[in-house]
């Protein structure tokens, strides 16, 4: 006992006297590689040295060479190059290729020796279906029999590899990982828990100044960061966006409010016989020639004291030219605020947020030899920065649809595989068993002998070399990606005359740079796809499009047609003083002309009208007008839905080369598409060539006319009435229908938290709890078509901006419950498509002018009095129509007419201003060959926080895929039919050719 105790003092004194003098070793600063290439060097066997810490390899090397070897080695220990460790790299891959290769020549000579040609798995009637299927390949008889038999054969003699997979037990799939799959799915908060997000209270914030002003707008203390963000600009982005065009429209429906009051008050019986809300429009003030008047609003001549409670048309025309003025102004200023901040939130995400294509350059087109490490070297070269990764796209695009297909296949034979393993897991004594066996074995050995096809049909159709196209290089550090695009971004001039040093050149190519697209975002099997082939294709998408509008035209004019002869008929006018008249005498007058049926009929309720006799040729018109009206917006919404689906099938046919460049040529056409469809089409009414081309003709649709109102401007309110709930309705169906079914499975769960059902694999159950997947380009193009339809009419049908306001709404919260709820979590999207939606809100501004100016000048109901002062004569309203310049010079159209010149001059000089400052700087920069202000733009966007891509990656912290191997895209490895341990371990497409798992040869592996 004394002695441990002396012992124990002793150690003590000992860790005293080293803390007093501290021992700094000086294997301290070696790193453990080093460390461990000594005692290599030395012979000194450690074992399992990988796993050593660094402190204990240098309490080693301590002990066993002590200060003279750290000494005599310290000038030996050496920095390898790039070049060398490339070289060193490709010798391991080398060495582990030929151990694998002979390990698996050994494997296969022992299998050889126990080989057994009686088939294990299989009875003596499954040994007779076998040679029966063989002697069925070979009386085919020719070539392609004999190469059945063949792969059959070679299947055959791999024995028990072959089968060695029906030997693993079947595994019953896991709800509770199906669950956890489908959290990880959709979209979800950042961190381990994975806490979905609550729709009701998530914060997606909005477009506002932090201070000032701005933040004493913020009503609901929303402020500017969105919980969203980590999804990408373009995810937060799109709601804000919604968020804007609420309050827009919503400010824009107040300042409407007196319009739609004094359009109410009018007298127009025409309008009264359809739907209600024509009530509110211009056309219910009545012709000019009926009506000099229009009621004024809550007036009372006694109690205000005014001599008539009522304007005349000229001066109310331009006290609506001032509405649209003020209204027009708003807007453009909200729309300058939305390019501001759209700008401002990209770059604050970029600078907050850890993407791979931070640190990454695209090269468009690459010499046809390029190899990865001649890339490397040289842009390390060129730029003085470490090169992470560098990844080819190559000329393989059929090579990738024939792997698509031969994953689909081996889905099918893994999903066979799993049937199997059931029967004989779960059913060894069920009757039947050996039957439904036979019939699997079989289906296993088509699909095996269908993999084989695929494969030798590939390596007949990809036999030539593959060519590089494009090149994704990807820095160590984002000073290295500004350092390339600093030198590479030139002009063309600067590209092809001056400026381009040899250096910069790659054998003897002139590179082409650009930032690469997020890896997630990227098509490869559209890469080698040219410029031109695309342009064709649009084309040729554009072609079928146009034909689809001009079915649309055609079954609209149809409609509009049969409501105009059946207003026909009620078109007669109602004698003077007739509602002055009581009922009995007004029936009278009907029984005796029932073609003043809709004068009498017209004041009375359906029921009513349904049970006096002479009132049901009146409620038939009605009935049919208001039904002609609802069809042809029916019409009209069923044509956008195609529209879409259209959109979705051109989109893959033209072969984009990434998401974002697809969704936003699909934004854009599918937006033109549905705003023709939607809110040109009654202004198409009066173009004599298209009746000529459909056969369909009218006399009264040449202008914004009483009757205008009645047809054409009716079924419009309808369809974006209707436009408020249908965009929404199929994604609530699904998502009922989704949640309906997991109800149903989750009811009848066991105790153990276990499905009763049976389901073969973890992949279908996985797929039973996957979402759909969201698409952004065609929210935005129903958005713009709502904003671009209900601000376009405002001034004449003051309903639109109220239905604007409720339609953006409803979106905002149905797309935020639905993201939060039933979505997948979506690809990386840039800002690219919420900027190209925000510039189309520019040409809106325009053609708001330019509407209003058509409808407001229609003389038919303001008369308008000329700018020159003079008075028209009195016959004028029972003449003819003015000409266009007497139309344009009125006095309550000058504000709207100088508010279309000050918006067109200010954007003309803004383009051309900063168009013209920006070529004189160019020439500035080429003449001296500097980089001007491009340097500081580049680094102004580098993340606040700098981090090595190699850390970043390693950490975990970069948001979206953090590479450019195609095989590690989740969306590829599940189209090939591979494994992610596979992608980790290969980067080409190729490698896929002959590709293993580790449960078998041709089955899938189970990574769950």
């Amino acid at each position: 006992m004394e002695m441990s105790i002396d012992a124990l003092r002793q150690n003590a004194r000992q860790v005293v006297d080293d803390a007093r003098n501290h021992y700094i070793s000086p294997y301290d600063e070696w790193s453990s590689g080093e460390l461990r290439e000594l005692l290599v060097q030395y012979k000194i066997p450690i074992r399992d040295s990988a796993n050593a810490s660094h402190e204990m390899l240098v309490r080693i090397c301590d002990t066993v060479f002590g200060e003279e070897i750290a000494e005599s080695e310290k000038d030996s220990r050496r920095q390898y190059t790039f070049d060398e460790v490339v070289t060193m790299d490709a010798a391991v891959r080398l060495i582990q290729k030929v151990f694998l290769i002979r390990k698996a020549a050994k494997r296969q000579k022992y299998h050889r020796r126990q080989y057994n040609h009686q088939d294990e798995y299989t009875d003596h009637d499954c040994e007779e279906g076998t040679d029966q299927s063989l002697e069925g390949y070979s009386r085919g008889g020719g070539d392609d029999s004999f190469r059945h038999q063949s792969m059959l054969r070679r299947i055959n003699e791999q024995g028990d590899d072959y089968d060695q997979e029906l030997e693993v037990e079947w595994r019953k799939p896991s709800w509770k990982f199906a669950k956890k799959f489908e959290t990880a799915n959709r979209p979800h908060r950042s961190g381990k828990k994975m806490a979905p997000y609550n729709w009701t209270r998530a914060t997606l914030g909005r477009h506002c100044y932090s201070g000032g002003c701005g933040e004493q707008l913020d009503l609901w203390n929303e402020g500017r960061t969105s919980e969203f963000s980590q999804f990408g600009s373009g995810i937060t982005n799109y709601f804000k966006f919604l968020k804007w065009c609420s309050w827009v429209m919503s400010i824009l429906s107040v300042l409407h409010l007196p319009v739609l009051f004094i359009n109410a008050l009018g007298t127009n019986d025409k309008i009264g016989l359809s739907v209600s809300a024509a009530m509110t429009t211009f056309g219910n003030l009545g012709t000019a020639v009926n009506v000099g008047s229009v009621a004024i609003p809550g007036c009372d001549e006694t109690e205000f004291q005014f001599e008539h409670c009522e304007i005349e048309k000229n001066k109310l025309a331009s006290i609506y030219a001032f509405i649209d003025v003020i209204g027009t102004v708003f807007f453009a200023i909200a729309w300058l605020w939305l390019r501001k901040f759209e700008a401002k939130e990209s770059r604050v995400l970029n600078r907050s947020t850890v993407t791979a294509s931070d640190y990454t350059i695209r090269l468009t087109s690459v010499p046809e030899d390029t190899t990865e490490k001649e890339l490397a070297m040289h842009f390390a070269e060129v730029t003085g920065e470490a090169v992470a990764a560098v990844h080819l796209a190559f000329n393989n695009a059929k090579e990738i649809n024939m792997y698509v297909q031969r994953g689909k296949v081996m889905q099918q034979r893994y999903k066979g595989v799993q049937r199997i393993r059931y029967e004989k897991t779960m059913m060894k004594e069920n009757r039947g068993q050996k039957k439904r066996l036979r019939k699997l074995m079989r289906e296993r050995e088509d699909l095996t002998l269908l993999v084989r096809q695929k494969d030798e049909k590939r390596s007949k159709v990809v036999h030539q070399r593959q060519k590089a196209i494009q090149a994704f290089v990807t820095f160590e550090t984002e000073a290295g990606f500004v350092e390339a695009m600093t030198k590479y971004q030139l002009s063309w001039f600067r590209t092809h005359c001056c400026c381009y040093t040899e250096r910069l050149k790659f054998k003897g190519m002139r590179l082409k740079i650009e930032q690469a697209p997020e890896p997630s975002t990227i098509i490869w099997e559209n890469l080698e796809f040219s410029s031109k082939g695309r342009f064709f294709r649009k084309c040729l998408t554009t072609s079928v499009a146009l034909l689809a509008i001009l079915f649309s035209v055609l079954l609209t004019f149809l409609a509009r047609d049969f409501k105009s002869k059946v207003l026909v008929n009620a078109s007669k006018s109602c004698p003077a003083g007739f509602f002055d008249q009581d009922a009995e005498y007004q029936l009278e007058l009907v029984e005796n002309d029932l073609d003043l049926s809709h004068c009498y009929c017209s004041t009375l309720g359906t029921m009513e009208q349904w049970n006096i006799n002479q009132c049901h040729d009146h409620l038939m018109t009605s009935s049919k007008a208001t039904a002609t009206s609802y069809g042809a917006g029916f019409i009209v919404v069923f044509m956008n839905l195609f529209f879409t689906w259209l959109m979705d099938r051109a989109g893959k046919f033209e072969k984009h080369q990434s998401l974002d460049k697809m969704d936003e040529s699909n934004m854009v056409r599918v937006f033109l598409l549905k705003f023709v469809n939607t809110g040109c089409l009654v202004l198409l009414y009066g173009q004599k060539w298209l009746q000529n081309l459909v056969r369909v003709r009218f006399d009264d649709a040449s202008d914004f006319n009483v009757d205008w109102y009645a047809t054409g401007g009716t079924s419009l309110m309808i369809v974006m009435l209707m436009n408020i709930v249908a965009p929404h309705i199929g994604s609530f169906v699904a998502y009922f229908r989704h949640r309906a079914k997991i109800r149903r499975l989750e009811r009848n769960l066991t105790a153990d938290k276990e499905t009763k059902g049976v389901w073969y694999t973890q992949e279908d159950l996985n797929d039973f709890y996957k979402g759909p997947p969201f698409k952004l380009n065609y929210r935005y193009s129903q958005v713009l078509v709502t904003i671009y339809v209900c601000w376009m009419y405002a001034i004449s049908m003051p309903l639109m901006p109220i239905f604007g306001a409720v339609s953006c709404f409803l979106s905002y919260w149905v797309d935020k419950f639905l993201f939060c709820n039933f979505y997948q979590t979506p690809p990386m999207y840039s800002d690219e498509m919420g900027k190209k939606g925000t510039s189309l809100l520019g040409y809106l501004v325009i053609l708001h002018i330019g509407m209003s100016l058509w409808m407001m000048g229609c003389e038919e109901i303001f008369q308008g009095e000329p700018l020159s002062g003079q008075q028209y004569p009195d016959d004028w309203r029972k003449g003819t129509s003015s000409t266009f310049r007497q139309k344009l010079f009125k006095k309550h159209l000058f504000p709207i007419e100088m508010t279309l010149i000050i918006f067109v001059a200010g954007m003309l000089l803004s383009r051309v201003s900063s168009t013209f400052l920006r070529k004189v700087c160019g020439c500035l920069q080429c003449l001296t060959c500097s980089t001007g202000n491009k340097l500081k733009g580049l680094k102004n966007n580098m993340n606040t926080v700098q981090v090595n891509y190699s850390s970043a990656r390693d950490r975990e912290i970069i948001k979206g895929l953090s590479s450019y191997n195609i095989l590690q895209n989740p969306k590829y490895q599940e189209a090939f039919a591979i494994t992610p341990e596979f992608a980790t371990n290969h980067n080409r497409v190729t490698s896929i050719r002959g590709y293993n798992t580790k449960e078998g040869d041709l089955c899938l592996a189970e990574t769950y």
